[in-house]
């Protein structure tokens, strides 16, 4: 939690919604100190242009926040490993667990291979 009560996906939803010096009124900061918690939270803030072309009626794309990109990126890892090891034959199916075992019988965590 910030000083101002917000959570880092709350403060993301807020610059996301509606333009920085907005955002600033509400809470009755500057727009500079909105600019300053979203670097500390490490939460992205639109780029220059985004409010004009959201006036002219474009929808331009928002990143999702990180800590959210992480967990698609791993369960988008885990599908393609899952399909790619279906298409295996029984015998590279047999050599990859040997290989997995043998990596963790180095220390290596394999973790999410399987």
């Amino acid at each position: 939690m910030t000083q101002h009560g917000l959570s880092r996906e709350e403060l993301f939803a807020l610059v996301w919604e509606k333009p920085t010096q907005e955002v600033a009124k509400e809470l009755g900061v500057s727009d500079v100190a909105i600019g300053k918690l979203c670097v500390r939270l490490q939460v992205p803030k639109p780029p220059r242009g985004y409010w004009a072309r959201v006036q002219a009626d474009q929808t331009p794309r928002r990143p999702p926040l990180a800590a959210f990109r992480e967990e698609v990126e791993r369960s988008r890892q885990k599908a393609a490993r899952a399909i790619s090891a279906a298409s295996l034959s029984n015998l590279q199916q047999q050599f990859y667990r040997v290989a997995l075992s043998d990596l963790q019988g180095r220390g290596v965590d394999v973790k999410g291979a399987n």
